[in-house]
């Protein structure tokens, strides 16, 4: 029976071949990720130690995360790897990289809105404290090429309907604890021009839509995670509303990918969406999701919060990574969905049996 391990190696497998030869300048390199316990941070690791195991590449990585825990059970088998090295330790404390780092990619936030709603103060002070520290640190790094600064689709604010390009109005200042997390992303990449105007420092910023795939937190409140959950669980999928939310679903391989070509090639000062175009309602998702799951669940709409849902249309344009780039989507959405609950319902079958 195919393990966890195999469907992410076959999925970077699958994504490398439609890209290596954008990748090319990464041989011998060395690169920092923030965050590096996380979705981003994992899939990013898979892909380096793909292209280290079956590519001679000898990329060196530098993972800096809190949570060394969820490191070594996420990425076991990358953790024996000599090339991967975890620093333990708070972005927020930070002073001092390795001097031998080309690349740094400043991801390190959660993405969670519960806990931006709980915790606003935390949330907020976390982003802006980590992302300064950082940035001094890489002021001193004598080898780096490129400062990666993740921000967020949530600095557009509530924008709908038309796809969403980096020129859309962003968030207008605000005092709702609820927007913690989109103002301290806004601030965050205002740090960053900074640091490119007064430091030199040569910072690209992308800002990330919506993404699935293996490495992420069944629990967090996203609809497609709860889909797989109760599709796991041997429940109904319950759809909040009327099921007409549209969403578009980038898968992890892709992401990585993604972010690797923008690090080495992308323009200093520029903004760039990361995510699919491609939209599909809740309704569209949770047939998809019932599609691919062992025990094809009936879906539920509970119209009854109807009034109370918002129906958003939350769709990059990217149309800028593909002119600059020739990035495409590289997995489409029912690969994107059927991998993702495979390696869910195996991670359930692996918990089970612990």
């Amino acid at each position: 029976m195919i393990q966890k391990q195999e469907i992410v190696s076959q999925d970077c497998n699958r994504v490398f071949e439609k890209i290596s030869k954008k990748l090319e300048d990464l041989d011998n390199s060395s690169i920092l990720i923030s965050g590096g316990s996380g979705f981003l941070g994992s899939w990013i690791s898979e892909m380096v130690f793909y292209m280290n195991s079956f590519h001679n590449k000898n990329i060196k990585l530098f993972l800096l995360d809190r949570d060394q825990e969820r490191y070594e059970n996420n990425l076991e088998h990358i953790s024996k790897s000599k090339m991967i090295e975890f620093i333990k330790y708070d972005v927020r404390s930070v002073s001092d990289l390795p001097n031998e780092i080309n690349y740094i990619i400043h991801g390190a936030a959660t993405p969670d809105s519960r806990m931006h709603s709980a915790s606003p103060l935390d949330t907020m002070t976390s982003i802006a404290d980590g992302t300064g520290a950082i940035l001094h640190a890489a002021n001193r790094v004598s080898n780096l090429l490129r400062f990666l600064n993740i921000s967020s689709s949530s600095v557009y604010g509530d924008l709908s309907g038309e796809k969403i390009s980096e020129t859309s109005s962003g968030l207008p200042l605000d005092l709702k604890a609820s927007n913690s997390h989109s103002e301290a992303k806004r601030y965050a990449e205002m740090l960053g021009s900074a640091a490119r105007s007064e430091a030199r420092i040569p910072v690209i910023t992308i800002r990330p839509f919506t993404f699935c795939g293996a490495y992420q937190d069944l629990n967090s409140p996203w609809a497609l995670n709860n889909f797989i959950k109760d599709s796991i669980s041997n429940r109904p999928i319950r759809i909040l509303g009327d099921g007409s939310t549209v969403r578009s679903y980038m898968y992890g391989a892709d992401f990585a990918a993604w972010l690797l070509v923008i690090m080495i090639t992308g323009k200093s000062g520029k903004v760039y969406n990361v995510g699919s175009d491609q939209g599909i309602s809740l309704s569209e998702l949770a047939e998809k999701v019932s599609r691919f799951s062992r025990s094809s669940p009936e879906i539920l709409l509970n119209t009854s919060l109807t009034g109370s849902v918002v129906n958003t249309t939350l769709v990059p344009d990217t149309t800028e990574v593909l002119k600059e780039f020739e990035l495409t989507q590289l997995t489409d959405i029912d690969t994107a969905i059927d991998r993702t609950i495979k390696w869910y319902e195996l991670d359930f079958e692996k918990t089970q049996m612990g």
